[in-house]
């Protein structure tokens, strides 16, 4: 039995192996944006929160100040909100759809775009059960921060994709 346990561990960790699977690993910014500060429109947002950490983890140095060798990402539109997706027999909605609409840009140290303005939308619906409003209402906070969560590593990825174009 121990045997048969094993060969299909193996075979497993073979067969992952061998289609190219690896673990996503962390994020790392393009050299333009080593050293950077940031604009966001929304100074009240997770991402005004969570931005800055996950950008020195890849590899930044957050700078609070303008200089001659600091790039710039702008993000100057920040909208995260509910839609009503679907109604039910009773005239009430039954499902939302939560976006989350993101709008960046970034500018090298010299004043170059090396990202023109660039849209990220994210969006994830979700079931409204007047029975259970109050676990709603927690499922929806939950939805806000797992979105924002993944906005910070969709910049991310947007970043890292433009520093292996450049290079």
């Amino acid at each position: 039995m121990r045997k048969l346990v094993r060969t299909v561990l193996l075979s497993g960790c073979l067969l992952l192996a061998g289609c190219g699977f690896h673990l996503r690993e962390q994020a790392e910014v393009p050299d333009a944006l080593k050293r950077v500060r940031l604009e966001i429109a929304d100074p009240g947002s997770l991402l005004y929160r969570d931005l800055p950490g996950a950008l020195q983890r890849a590899g930044a140095s957050v700078q609070e100040q303008a200089g001659s060798d600091v790039a710039t990402l702008r993000i100057p539109v920040s909208t995260l909100g509910s839609e009503a997706l679907s109604v039910g027999a009773t005239a009430r909605v039954r499902e939302y759809t939560m976006r989350y609409r993101v709008e960046l840009e970034a500018v090298d140290a010299a004043g170059t775009v090396i990202l023109p303005r660039q849209v990220i939308e994210l969006s994830r619906d979700y079931t409204f059960d007047e029975t259970q409003a109050l676990g709603v209402a927690a499922q929806e906070d939950e939805l806000r921060k797992q979105l924002q969560r993944d906005m910070v590593q969709a910049i991310l990825r947007r970043l890292e994709a433009l520093g292996r174009a450049a290079g």
